[in-house]
């Protein structure tokens, strides 16, 4: 008679999808990412809890009592229990951790909580974590290091132990530990280091200085003219039949553009009907505009019409 009483509730939890209770982690959340989202929990939990109950005066009595409280395991309860309620994002990961670690925190804080939380927790005792400027499962130093890739790029796998250990060079840099400027940029010494800044645009790989007086050669559509102003613009508008004659040209740093004429227009100097060498089979020219011939005769019509009223 029981068996036939539990069978409902066996068949009940037979159908679960038991991974709906499993807590989630993001798919781009690494073991290290993790850990500190749990660590930075906690600590916000010591320093919410810094004052104990009292009210911060400066009796005796409180700095006694307070000094009790503040490595009490009625404090480490406290903390832990309100662990991960701040968080908006990756709350259940966060709650899964703190569960299953509880006894490595409760470790740290009774034996007086000499070291530095994340370093003892994160890297010393889980080892999902490097201290800063370490990669790998070694926690090796990164490219570099103490001053990692020139302070010109990342390590990858900085503070984990994934990763290479290799630069990632921020733009304008390039090497091995990004200790020299890429194509295109040029040094600036800067005390005992230094910075790579872009070229101008005319110059052609390379350069010496900023503006186009620093260029070593000059682009397309660029000339040299001297020291005095270097790389200049081409005007390509200045030359013949550039353009086709349904087209006008508009100059570019570098370069130039063909636009098409106004409808208005069989050839043209610019944009608009205002513009127009020669009209368009059904527009005429009136005042330096191109404008639908139909559109001017009923003007020139409503006009003599108006005359004759007069008369």
């Amino acid at each position: 008679m029981l068996l036939l009483l539990m069978l409902p509730f066996v068949q009940l939890i037979h159908g679960l999808d038991v991974s709906k209770f499993v807590p989630k982690v993001s798919a781009d959340m690494s073991p290290c990412k993790s850990c500190k989202i749990l660590i930075q929990s906690f600590e916000k939990g010591l320093e919410r809890t810094k004052n104990g109950h009292f009210g911060g005066g400066n009796t005796a009595w409180e700095e006694k009592n307070l000094l009790t409280y503040s490595k009490s395991e009625i404090r480490f309860v406290e903390i832990h229990d309100s662990l991960c309620t701040e968080l908006s994002q990756d709350q259940d990961m966060c709650f899964h951790l703190s569960s299953e670690y509880e006894h490595h925190l409760k470790e740290w804080w009774t034996d007086g909580r000499q070291k530095d939380l994340y370093q003892w927790f994160c890297v010393d005792k889980l080892k999902v974590c490097c201290p800063p400027k370490h990669y790998g499962p070694e926690c090796l130093p990164c490219t570099g290091y103490p001053n990692v890739c020139n302070s010109h790029g990342t390590c990858k796998g900085d503070g984990t132990r994934k990763g290479n250990g290799s630069c990632k060079c921020k733009n304008g840099y390039e090497g091995t530990n990004c200790d020299h400027c890429a194509n295109n940029y040029f040094v600036i010494p800067k005390n005992n280091t230094f910075t790579c800044e872009k070229c101008h645009k005319s110059c052609k790989d390379s350069c010496k200085t900023s503006g186009p007086k620093g260029c070593n050669e000059c682009k397309d559509g660029w000339v040299y003219m001297g020291e005095g102003e270097g790389c200049v613009d081409v005007d390509e508008c200045l030359e013949q039949d550039v353009c086709t004659s349904q087209q006008f040209c508009v100059n570019n740093d570098g370069s130039y553009s063909c636009l098409s004429c106004d409808p208005s227009c069989t050839d043209c100097y610019g944009d608009g009907n205002d513009m127009c060498y020669n009209c368009a089979s059904g527009y005429i020219m009136k005042d330096r505009k191109c404008i639908d011939a139909s559109e001017s005769y009923e003007v020139e019509e409503k006009t003599d019409g108006h005359q004759m009223e007069e008369l």
